[in-house]
C-alpha cells in the first residue's frame, strides 16, 4: 500500500476551510511535516512552521520573515528557525510535491528523517509550534483556572514551570494584582515580559524558549497560599 500521493488534498482542504485561531499540520510522505495558520480561501498562509530538517526553497515566496526579527532564536530566521510568514499556497503545494506528496496517514507520528540528530534548538522550535495556539489566551483577562490551563500546557510540553503570584487568596479563590515567574527546585526566577505579551495577544511569539527565564530571585521563597498548580498568593484572608 502506498504511503503517499502526489496530490495535495489535505492542503486544499485546509486552504479552503482555514484554521481559525489555531494551526493545521500536513504530514509529508518522507516523514517531515508542515504546520500552518491560514484564513478560509486565502492565497497565502499567515504563518508556516517547517519540521526540523525540512528546508524551504530559496525563492521569493519564502523570504517574508521581517516581523520575526529581534526575538527569534537570537536573530536566526527562515531555514535556520523553520518559521516563515505569508507563504503563498502554491509555494506550499510545490514544497509538498517535492517531498513525495502527502502521507496517507495524516494522524501518524513517525519521526522525520534523521530525527535522532535533533538538536536542543530544534526541540525548542517544536515546542513553540506546539504552543502556538496559546497566543492571545489572556487577551480578555485571566483567572486562576486560565493560569492552570495555559501554564500546565507549557510545562507538559517541556517548557519551564511558570507560576502566577497573586496579591491574595480567600474562600473565593485567587485575586488582586498578579505577577508571572518561573520556578524550579532552586526557587523563583524572573520571566521575560514577552511571555505575558504573547499570552495577552500583544505580540506574535514569546521569543526563543531558552530566553524566557531570567535572574534568580532568592527573596521570593514563601507565600501564604498555593493551589500546587501554578497559582500562589502573597497573603491569605
Amino acid at each position: 500500500m502506498s504511503i503517499h500521493t502526489l496530490g495535495t488534498s489535505r492542503l486544499d482542504a485546509v486552504v479552503m476551510e482555514g484554521t481559525g485561531h489555531g494551526f493545521a499540520r500536513i504530514r509529508l510522505a518522507d516523514g517531515h511535516a508542515v504546520t500552518l495558520k491560514t484564513r478560509p480561501g486565502a492565497d497565502v498562509a499567515e504563518e508556516v512552521f517547517l519540521s526540523p530538517g525540512l528546508t524551504a526553497p530559496d525563492t521569493e515566496a519564502w523570504e517574508n520573515e521581517d516581523s520575526w526579527e529581534d526575538w527569534l532564536t537570537g536573530g536566526t530566521l527562515g531555514n535556520e528557525s523553520g518559521m516563515f510568514l505569508d507563504v503563498p499556497a502554491e509555494a506550499l503545494r510545490d514544497l509538498i510535491i517535492q517531498h513525495g506528496g502527502e502521507h496517507d496517514d495524516q494522524e501518524g507520528e513517525d519521526p522525520a528523517p534523521n530525527a535522532e540528530s535533533t538538536t536542543a534548538e530544534e526541540t525548542a522550535q517544536d515546542l513553540l509550534a506546539e504552543l502556538a495556539d496559546l497566543h492571545g489566551a489572556f487577551e480578555h483577562g485571566y483567572g486562576a483556572d486560565d493560569i492552570r490551563r495555559a501554564f500546565g500546557r507549557i510545562s507538559d510540553a517541556g517548557g519551564p514551570y511558570l507560576i502566577c503570584v497573586w496579591d491574595v487568596a480567600d474562600d473565593y479563590g485567587f485575586g488582586g494584582n498578579a505577577e508571572f515567574y518561573a520556578e524550579d527546585e532552586n526557587g523563583l526566577f524572573e520571566l521575560r515580559p514577552d511571555v505575558y505579551d504573547w499570552l495577552a495577544g500583544q505580540q506574535d511569539i514569546p521569543g526563543p524558549v531558552e530566553t524566557w527565564v531570567g535572574a534568580h530571585l532568592p527573596e521570593l521563597v514563601e507565600f501564604a497560599a498555593t493551589d500546587d498548580r501554578h497559582n500562589y498568593a502573597r497573603t491569605e484572608r
